[in-house]
């Protein structure tokens, strides 16, 4: 007991250094005149260190990864060219990389068309978007379940549409019973399923409930920005090929492929429409239904150049090592504990611990671990999002308190 009072105290310790750290420093005021480059550096300096946790052997606590040096080349090349490929006529090269890309998906998912986005929450409002004007299915509600991204209920309030939760197992993947269930109530416009849910990383059985909303109609849109990355990996292949048959999915590089924010891609079966009424004659292709306005490279540079110096088999390797690394935290929480615990294949390891002490906590603030609920059950989560996180160094670190 003891030694876990002293665990504890250091731990108190470490927070109580970097609440001072951060106290102590003062954000430069916006002036007429320039700030004193001094100032502006040290602080420019601190908002870097501030970053760094993203790269350590401890981080766990959300869908953070640290960034390669050729994908923050990558950035610097797009603020660099900061082109519009609202006037594509003008970026010749920015859009063969742009297209080359997007090739690239619609190859590893079996879809027709698609785009970049900012991230799946665009994905998600433009995917029911895209339901809404081109399905004849006249309902308004939107299935999904309660694990799926609040991005989806933000979506559905923006569209005036209506979202109905379905019933989830225990692990929140959706029951394709229950699904059934509601279409036979009433026919959906469309069925949101989630590969990879927030809170644990679970993913829904997509064959069977893509074709029960088939069945009724409705449009089936698949929420894959953290679990996607799967694809990649020979042992998941059966998993995706269940994707072909959706209408629509969404991924997010900037979560499992290691790429900095902002970097989404929307992939579908069914070609744009134009927007109705849209007067823009300073360009030379009518605007597409679609959400992204003014873009360039910020949406893809990073993850072409990453690719380019890097291979494919890099964002490879990098998901095997951060999936093994799960799996061995996964295991060695099992051998040392009695604890409930829940171990995604998408590299999310859920855990309660059987006490009403919440010394565990401590960890939260320091980017060890985050909490969340999986069908209502309160949870601590360790979210192997890079390959620097390192089970046994995370294992140490909760060894007290097992």
């Amino acid at each position: 007991m003891s030694h876990i009072s002293q665990t504890y105290s250091d731990l108190l310790a470490q927070l109580m250094q970097l609440a001072n750290h951060q106290s102590s420093l003062s954000l430069p005021q916006i002036l007429d005149t320039p700030t004193d480059s001094a100032e502006v550096f040290s602080f420019c300096k601190a908002v870097m260190d501030e970053g760094q946790r993203h790269s350590t052997e401890l981080w766990a606590a959300h869908m953070t990864p640290a960034t390669s040096s050729a994908s923050i080349l990558g950035q610097v090349l797009a603020g660099l060219h900061n082109g519009n490929l609202l006037s594509a006529q003008l970026y010749p090269l920015l859009q063969q990389i742009e297209q080359q890309l997007i090739s690239w998906f619609c190859q590893l998912f079996q879809q027709q068309y698609g785009h970049f986005t900012a991230g799946a929450t665009y994905a998600n409002l433009e995917a029911l978007w895209q339901a809404r004007e081109q399905c004849s299915n006249q309902s308004k509600l939107v299935y999904g379940s309660h694990a799926s991204h609040y991005s989806i209920a933000k979506a559905c309030q923006i569209l005036g549409l209506q979202f109905q939760t379905i019933a989830t197992d225990e692990n929140d993947k959706m029951l394709p019973a229950a699904l059934e269930q509601a279409c036979k109530k009433q026919a959906p416009l469309a069925v949101v399923l989630t590969a990879g849910t927030s809170a644990c990383g679970e993913i829904d059985p997509l064959k069977k409930c893509i074709a029960i909303c088939k069945a009724y109609g409705g449009w089936s849109h698949i929420d894959a920005a953290w679990g996607g990355a799967l694809v990649l990996l020979k042992e998941h292949q059966a998993l995706f090929s269940s994707m072909t048959e959706a209408d629509s999915l969404c991924v997010d590089p900037h979560k499992a492929f290691g790429q900095p924010k902002p970097c989404g891609v929307l992939l579908y079966q069914r070609p744009l429409q134009s927007l109705f009424s849209a007067e823009a004659s300073y360009l030379t292709q009518q605007p597409l239904q679609s959400l992204p306005g003014s873009y360039g490279g910020e949406l893809f540079l990073p993850l072409w150049s990453s690719i380019m110096f890097n291979g494919v088999s890099s964002l490879r390797k990098q998901i095997e090592q951060r999936l093994s690394q799960a799996e061995q935290f996964a295991m060695q929480l099992e051998l040392r504990s009695d604890w409930w615990i829940h171990h995604s294949c998408t590299g999310i390891v859920c855990f309660q611990p059987n006490t009403t002490i919440n010394k565990l906590d401590t960890l939260l603030a320091l980017g060890y671990l985050s909490r969340a609920k999986v069908n209502g059950r309160n949870v601590y989560r360790a979210v192997f999002s890079a390959p620097n996180t390192q089970a046994a160094t995370l294992i140490t670190a909760l060894e007290p308190f097992l």
